[in-house]
């Protein structure tokens, strides 16, 4: 399992490309193997705005 860092930087990485932070945009166009919003919130214990707000937005 990745750690709490690298799920952060994966998902940042992911938003910039998209050019998007919202929970809908991401689980929309996420690349091919990409874990869907819930199950990121699900592992960190945090919200979606909480996430967001932690991977540097």
């Amino acid at each position: 399992m990745k750690s709490k860092e690298e799920i952060l930087e994966n998902l940042k990485k992911e938003l910039i490309r998209i050019g998007s932070t919202t929970q809908r945009d991401y689980d929309l166009m996420r690349k091919k193997g990409q874990v869907y919003s819930t199950t990121i919130c699900r592992r960190l214990k945090l919200s979606w705005h909480e996430v967001v707000k932690q991977a540097g937005f």
